[in-house]
């Protein structure tokens, strides 16, 4: 199946948009903490004072698995960037329309159209699939409450199982099995 190449002028109203989730740091020295079950905050803040609140586009109509292995490679690689390094663990998925005209919190918090913003870069560092919204600025906290609402009332969680994760679990498999399923990977868990 060809990459769907989206357009670079608007975004369509049925599109996937995700919001990249990366693992939040738990309480430091507390012993056996069990793991947050929700989505965090933390994802929905954006700390960069320059930068809009960044998203990825997941498809036309629905989460696009050729899409989504063109962009699990940068995610892991954005992922890596942190300090400490953050594992990449999916998305939280909302379709465009969704943003751009919510069903909640219009009034007090207005909307958040798709801005279709495709990086040029190079190798890892382009991303055809980006997008980005503006947030206001004055309360970014408050916002953030907002996007995670709407994510977790009106959207889905389409999560990556770790790629370490998948590498075991090869290893159990007959030898022309496991060369199919490779196959069917992205080039990158290819390194067993």
């Amino acid at each position: 199946m060809a990459l769907w190449n989206p357009p670079g002028d608007h975004v369509g109203d049925n599109e996937h948009i995700g919001r990249r989730l990366f693992d939040e740091p738990m309480l430091i020295g507390a012993q056996n903490q069990k793991p947050y079950a929700g989505l965090d905050i933390r994802h929905f803040e954006e700390t960069r004072d320059d930068e809009p609140f960044s998203l990825d586009r997941l498809g036309r109509s629905s989460i696009d698995r050729a899409v989504v292995r063109y962009l699990r490679p940068r995610a892991e690689m954005a992922g890596a960037r942190f300090r400490p390094a953050k594992a990449f663990n999916g998305w939280a998925v909302l379709r465009a329309r969704q943003l751009a005209n919510p069903p909640v919190g219009r009034a007090q918090h207005g909307t958040f159209p798709v801005i279709a913003s495709p990086d040029n870069g190079n190798g890892l560092l382009e991303n055809i699939y980006h997008a980005h919204i503006t947030i206001s600025r004055i309360d970014h906290y408050t916002i953030a409450l907002h996007l995670r609402h709407l994510f977790v009332s009106y959207g889905i969680i389409h999560s990556m199982p770790p790629v370490e994760g998948i590498r075991k679990l090869l290893r159990y498999l007959p030898t022309n099995v496991r060369e199919w399923l490779l196959r069917q990977f992205d080039s990158h868990t290819k390194r067993i």
